[in-house]
């Protein structure tokens, strides 16, 4: 489980800014309170099943996904898939003149197998600057331990970490890789375990629709899954009545229906040409759905509700936010525009987070948990108000369509 995700110096965001699954000690809906929360067995801590980020266009929401999905690429790729030399992918904030010279900073605190594990690093586009890893029991008043520290090249390990110490003496690291990528190809268990953590957590991208579309085709070789699948089409109401995969041919079925409305036969079409973007959108998104409240894995998903019927979108976050679909405490980030889901009643303040940018272009990351107000209050009306800014400042459109006297 996701408890909080920090940034620095990447994108659009300048100064650190943390995204929190932290559930904060506010006076909610008490049954909606009930259903969003997971309470960490053995401690003190009580995480969220789901955060939504909202803001106006180019205000950073997107960013935050790719800060996420950078941050996984580059763990479980650095070692093999960046070459001796190679420049690193990552880009710092290159409004500001120190800045745009300066690496780019991430760090994720997550729980796996009883484990609190504070994971983080620095990277330039040339090399690894900095990387750290931080482990503790969850058990009230457990202490901190560092597995290892890296700085400027050098390494400081602990004396459990036997194998990753063994890679550090014989130079297996490149500047531009992490050590706990090397460590993973090594079989250290502990890098083991997180990578494999980061590769259940899925991170989708609109941009990446013929990704997401070969992927949701890649588990529908499993007929059981199929047929899920198939019901969770049913259940959005799409008119779909099966679907079947022939080699890499995508049909639907519908019914057909005679005079008197009884069903006559059904009929193919194929589904990429004949289906609409929200329908393929909602097949493409149907297996990662299913596989992370069927195991309460994380799922993180940029613009969820583009392309999708305001009252599907807000079903599906409901399947998270509650203790019968959602009985494993998956959890789900998202970004979205559609205000409504403000009023929907699914989500409490320290789920709704705006982006906004200041006035030299910097991204701030923030929580409605941070604002003095009702637990009701109208927070889609004060937002399209601009009370909790992260809207856009529109100007006169209508005079570029005015002829100059």
């Amino acid at each position: 489980m996701i408890i909080q995700f920090s940034i620095e110096n990447y994108l659009s965001f300048k100064s650190q800014n943390i995204l929190s699954m932290v559930s904060t000690p506010l006076r909610e809906d008490a049954t909606l309170t009930e259903n969003v929360q997971i309470p960490v067995a053995d401690t003190d801590v009580t995480l969220l099943k789901s955060a939504i980020i909202l803001g106006s266009n180019a205000s950073g929401k997107s960013n935050v996904i790719k800060a996420l999905d950078f941050f996984k690429r580059f763990i479980i790729g650095s070692f093999k898939d960046v070459q001796a030399g190679e420049v690193i992918p990552v880009e710092s904030f290159r409004l500001d003149v120190k800045s745009a010279s300066e690496p780019s900073s991430f760090e994720l605190i997550f729980i796996s197998s009883g484990n609190q594990f504070r994971y983080g690093f620095t990277v330039s586009r040339d090399e690894v600057k900095g990387e750290w890893l931080y482990r503790k029991l969850c058990r009230k008043r457990a202490k901190e331990v560092e597995l290892f520290f890296r700085e400027d090249g050098r390494f400081q390990v602990h004396p459990t970490m036997s194998l990753i110490q063994d890679i550090v003496n014989r130079k297996m690291v490149r500047p531009n890789a992490l050590l706990l990528s090397a460590a993973a190809q090594f079989n250290d268990p502990t890098a083991v375990e997180i990578i494999g953590w980061l590769d259940d957590t899925a991170i989708i991208s609109c941009s990446e629709d013929e990704d997401n579309w070969k992927e949701a085709l890649r588990h529908f070789d499993d007929e059981r899954m199929r047929n899920r699948i198939v019901r969770f089409s049913q259940y959005a109401d799409l008119g779909i009545e099966d679907i079947e995969k022939t080699g890499d041919r995508v049909i639907s079925r519908h019914n057909q229906y005679g005079e008197n409305g009884e069903v006559v036969r059904s009929v193919a079409f194929p589904f990429l040409a004949n289906e609409s973007e929200g329908t393929v959108k909602y097949f493409s998104l149907a297996f990662p759905i299913i596989d992370a409240l069927d195991h309460g894995k994380r799922l993180i998903v940029d613009e969820f509700d583009s392309k999708m019927h305001p009252n599907l979108t807000e079903r599906v976050i409901s399947l998270f936010n509650s203790r019968e679909t959602n009985p494993h405490g998956a959890q789900l980030v998202l970004t979205a525009h559609d205000s409504n889901l403000l009023s929907s009643g699914e989500f409490r303040r320290d789920q709704v987070w705006f982006t906004q940018k200041d006035r030299l272009g910097a991204s701030e990351l923030f929580s409605l948990a941070e604002y003095k107000v009702r637990g009701n209050a109208a927070f889609e009306k004060n937002y399209l108000q601009g009370k909790y800014g992260a809207t856009p400042v529109l100007g006169d459109m209508q005079n570029i369509f005015l002829k100059e006297e």
